[in-house]
């Protein structure tokens, strides 16, 4: 009787140990494995989402400050209220963005594409800004001071 149920527990556990060491050892076959990590998550969780697609992404009164966004797809992102002090957008896609009362003094924003966005009432103090696409954004009630933001249409 004990032996038998010792039995059934060894067979459990010898599937897993057996999947466990097929896994490490060098005879196994190797299989691409691709994880995909959600990238809200991910620049949460380390600062750092360059290239990132977020677009329509939800990150409303997120705390940003410094965070690496260079390259990063933010079409028609809800960045309302977020602080982005000193983050990297060079690069961003933002068309059509919700910056409204967001902070993005110190902000690298070489080469975005700020086309439509809606930057009203928000801080963008000292931003570094050239190569910026600005038609139909809305800035109403922003302080620009520093960023010479809206004289960087770009070229369409």
């Amino acid at each position: 009787m004990r032996l038998m149920a010792r039995s059934r527990l060894s067979s459990s556990a010898l599937g897993l140990l057996a999947l466990c060491i097929g896994a490490a050892s060098p005879m196994a076959r190797a299989v691409p494995l691709t994880i995909e990590i959600d990238p809200v998550l991910q620049l949460q969780s380390t600062g750092q989402c360059r290239g990132c697609d977020l677009r329509g992404a939800d990150l409303r009164g997120a705390h940003l400050i410094g965070v690496d966004l260079r390259e990063a797809d933010l079409r028609d992102a809800q960045l309302g209220d977020a602080n982005l002090e000193g983050a990297d957008l060079s690069g961003a896609r933002m068309e059509g963005a919700d910056l409204q009362r967001a902070v993005l003094s110190n902000a690298e924003l070489a080469g975005t594409d700020l086309r439509r966005a809606d930057l009203r009432d928000a801080v963008v103090i000292n931003a570094y800004a050239p190569d910026v696409r600005t038609e139909g954004m809305q800035y109403a009630g922003s302080d620009l001071t520093g960023s010479h933001l809206i004289y960087g249409g770009g070229a369409d």
